[in-house]
């Protein structure tokens, strides 16, 4: 059988944008040494939940698509929170962290709600296939 070539792009299409979700959840794990926060107890914010969002990404770009939606909705949760953790951790002075919380924690969100919204279209495609 020849594989559906609309499937392929919607699950390439998941897959690079759980790429970049992995990229922006790097990027928050590094952030604390980058701005020389990294003696803080808050620094531990951006490690766990950025350390969570890269095995949610990695998962999603390993997975089937029904797999990856799933994980979607922790990424989504976790862009949530880093999105507010300056005002929750009380880092909301110090303007390069705060900026790049909201950054992240944006871009995050927008890529999860990216991914949620081409699940339904790639798994319809595999569902269709069989």
């Amino acid at each position: 059988m020849v594989p559906d070539q609309n499937q392929h792009s919607s699950t390439d299409a998941m897959r690079m944008t759980a790429g970049l979700n992995l990229l922006v959840a790097l990027w928050f794990f590094v952030s604390p040494w980058v701005y020389g926060a990294y003696r803080m107890p808050n620094a531990w914010n951006s490690w766990i939940v950025g350390g969570v969002l890269a095995i949610a990404a990695l998962v999603e770009l390993s997975s089937s698509v029904r797999t990856a939606a799933n994980w979607n909705w922790l990424s989504l949760i976790l862009s949530i929170w880093v999105f507010f953790s300056p005002w929750i951790y009380g880092y909301s002075m110090d303007t390069g962290r705060f900026i790049n919380s909201l950054c992240v924690g944006a871009v995050g969100f927008v890529l999860s709600v990216i991914i949620a919204m081409m699940a339904p279209r790639a798994s319809s495609t595999v569902a269709h296939r069989m």
